[in-house]
């Protein structure tokens, strides 16, 4: 294999072109607003992000899981951004736009020196950079777990190519470190120790420099650290989706339908990575989007065979062409944490997932292309040639597909218009329209996303709410049973359940709703208010006062909380607390 590796200048060049390629693809994103889908739990409505970056912030960014996730590093980069831009959305996609920039450029870096072939890794990471399937990860602010843990997969990958070729306690140390830090922003590069594990066999060859199987048990046994780290953010992840409602049951998503849908994504990413155009925030998974019959289709089935004869063609490939099994494991190895066998989310696929995983199929197309041009001098500049036009083309496909991520209108509209069967997408335009008080065309979209997937529970809440809104608190409280009954961690729905039943005076059944929300969410401030206000109700100010205190504890600007405590620390004669509480109610 002849080496490419550039010298120092020609590397300056190419970082440069990766960071500027990187920032004129997503040069209007500053403009971009905040989107409805998920920004407001990550950022602009959680009180512990809003806050910045604090003490506080820091023991609720390890100590609690939220939005279904624990990754504290992601949360601590929000609160980072909170800090130093506020609220305006600008700062906050700036910085994702250059994190990917950064993973870009170690993207570089590291499959350099993985491959020791400097314009070949130039390319791979220009794809990277620029490819439609990467806006997803860029553009959406509540998506920065991707590009960050995109910088620590490449800086981890890097470090351990170095500790390769000159094994050392230290570099495995570092490797070990940066693994974990990787697993903070985003648990999802739980199976990189076994991609290391493949590239020991090609292009790192450890496995050939020694003999037999202890040559096997001290490689599996220098990444046990590795493993154990996966293994513990496997099962924190599996704890914080379970009690964020994220995983279907078995009910609502059989095992059949998830196993048939596997190989159906696993080639939607391969198209989606081809023919990048039609891309979506959301595409419905077919078992959930009103689809009947069995899941197991001619398209599932012949899916399945596609996959395991391009395995069998991959591996048998191995011996003159590595890079192509190599690369196509690769792709797959990262795709098994989501490819829905445990459904996390109601989506079929997501672009968000071959963030890291399409970097394999970049390796398995591209190495065997620059191995050609070795052999066959004359190939090189039309190959230059058409890599630098498929280069720019992916820029300007990224840069329009970006512009869908401009606000949330934009968003639905645009997968609506490309997906089928988009219920998910029907509920978020219908909460646009609510929101600008269209509500004879939310009903309407609301209707359309029921009407697709009846037990959809963000529809369910989202159009219980406007009927509270508007006049029907009878409709609302039916809506929010079954809406609960469909996703019985959806905090808001029960939340407000409890206050129509507060309103009508059936203490009992608001006090089970406002208990379910403190089962799943302990400190919740509304929760606790709501609950003290049912005991104030009963004349119970004891039993009142430590839901109070755990709600301003929680919510330090809690005015009305602040309030009620004054009132209740004067009727139990603490005049000192109830004093210093009038003062904080004051804003003092």
């Amino acid at each position: 294999m002849t080496a490419e590796r550039p010298p120092g200048p020609r590397t300056a060049w190419i970082v440069l072109a990766l960071v500027a390629g990187v920032f004129a693809t997503y040069a209007e994103v500053g403009g971009f607003d905040f989107v409805s889908y998920d920004d407001p739990d990550y950022v602009t409505a959680n009180p512990a992000v809003r806050g910045g970056l604090t003490w506080a912030g820091l023991r609720w960014a390890f100590a609690e899981t939220h939005a279904s996730n624990w990754h504290p590093l992601t949360w601590l980069s929000h609160m980072l951004d909170v800090e130093r831009f506020g609220l305006a959305p600008s700062g906050h996609h700036w910085t994702s736009v250059a994190l990917h920039a950064l993973a870009a450029v170690l993207c570089f870096l590291a499959l350099r020196a993985l491959t020791a072939r400097g314009w070949t890794s130039a390319a791979l990471a220009g794809f990277f950079a620029l490819h439609p399937l990467k806006v997803e990860s860029v553009a959406w602010i509540s998506e920065r777990k991707d590009v960050l843990a995109g910088v620590f997969f490449f800086a981890t990958l890097r470090a351990y190519v170095a500790h390769a070729r000159a094994p050392g306690v230290g570099r495995m140390l570092g490797v070990t470190l940066l693994f974990a830090l990787g697993l903070l922003a985003k648990p999802m590069l739980v199976t990189l120790p076994c991609l290391f594990l493949l590239l020991d066999l090609w292009p790192l060859r450890r496995f050939e420099r020694a003999q037999g199987w202890r040559c096997a048990a001290r490689l599996l046994g220098e990444k046990l650290p590795l493993f154990l780290l996966a293994g513990l953010s496997a099962v924190v992840t599996v704890h914080a989706q379970r009690a964020g409602g994220a995983l279907h049951a078995l009910e609502s998503l059989p095992l059949s339908a998830r196993l048939a849908n596997a190989p159906v994504a696993v080639f939607g990413y391969v198209e989606r990575f081809l023919w990048p155009v039609d891309l979506a925030y959301f595409y419905p998974h077919p078992a959930l989007a009103g689809s009947a019959g069995t899941p197991w289709t001619a398209g599932a089935i012949g899916a399945l065979g596609a996959l395991v004869l391009g395995t069998v063609v991959a591996l048998a490939l191995a011996r003159r062409l590595p890079a192509v099994p190599i690369g196509w494991l690769w792709f797959l190895g990262l795709l098994v944490p989501v490819i829905g066998i445990v459904q996390v989310g109601e989506q079929a696929l997501a672009d968000r997932y071959a963030y890291l995983s399409t970097v394999g199929l970049a390796l398995a197309l591209l190495l065997p292309l620059a191995r050609a041009v070795e052999r066959h001098a004359r190939l090189a500049l039309p190959v230059a040639s058409v890599v630098g036009l498929l280069l720019a083309a992916c820029a300007v496909l990224s840069a329009r597909q970006a512009r869908t991520w401009r606000n949330s209108e934009t968003l639905y509209n645009h997968a609506l218009a490309v997906t089928e069967r988009n219920y998910a997408a029907w509920t978020g335009l219908a909460n646009e329209l609510a929101a600008r008080g269209d509500l004879v065309g939310a009903r309407k979209a609301y209707g359309e996303a029921l009407a697709l997937r009846p037990s959809y529970a963000p529809a369910l809440y989202s159009l219980g709410l406007l009927e509270q809104e508007h006049g029907d608190p009878e409709r609302a409280l039916v809506l929010y049973e079954e809406a609960l009954a469909s996703l019985p961690g959806l905090a808001a729905a029960a939340l407000n359940l409890g206050a129509l039943h507060a309103q009508r005076g059936e203490d009992v059944e608001a006090a089970l709703a406002f208990e379910r929300v403190l089962a799943l969410f302990p400190e919740h401030p509304d929760a606790h208010f709501n609950l003290a206000m049912l005991f104030l109700r009963r004349g119970q100010a004891e039993s009142a006062r430590p839901h109070l205190e755990r709600a301003v504890a929680s919510r330090p600007d809690f005015r009305a909380a602040w309030e009620a405590l004054a009132r209740v620390r004067a009727a139990l004669g603490d005049e000192e607390g109830a004093g210093e509480a009038s003062r904080r109610a004051r804003g003092e």
